[in-house]
């Protein structure tokens, strides 16, 4: 009986990390829809955008035009390139590195991220601000 109530525990704490992260992918099919000349800045750490695209990458929601699933690294460039950030030389390992933190202080991206969610519709997003300055870089 215990091992029925622990599956069905675990199972519907799978159900949940599933429906985070497709909003997730919603949200990170938003931002890269988005134009470098509307001006936007990324508020947070580079890591952990980085792991927020990695995270909805691995979700396979994220296509183009033809039915075809986004290269990370394409999601990395253009998510760079609209948020005016520098890109990493191995966004792979920074995404890696910001899913492994396990201090009180600084938790994984996605904790955060389920956090907020319960406080705001787009989480994701209120992390993206709009510059009242003209951009000129990128």
């Amino acid at each position: 009986m215990r091992n029925i109530c622990f599956d069905k525990a675990h199972h519907e704490k799978q159900m949940l990390r599933h429906e985070v992260e497709r909003h997730l992918a919603e949200e990170v099919a938003t931002l890269l829809s988005r134009h470098p000349e509307e001006g936007l800045r990324w508020e947070s750490t580079c890591i952990d955008l980085m792991e927020a695209l990695h995270t909805a990458f691995s979700t396979g929601l994220i296509q183009d035009d033809d039915g075809l699933m986004i290269p990370f690294n394409t999601m990395v460039e253009r998510a760079c390139h609209t948020l005016h950030v520098k890109r990493p030389r191995n966004p792979y390992e920074c995404a890696a590195r910001g899913s492994r933190r396990k201090s009180v202080l600084s938790r994984p991206f996605m904790a955060r991220y389920e956090l907020r969610l319960q406080r705001s519709d787009h989480p994701l997003l209120d992390l993206v601000k709009k510059n009242t300055q003209p951009c000129s870089d990128n």
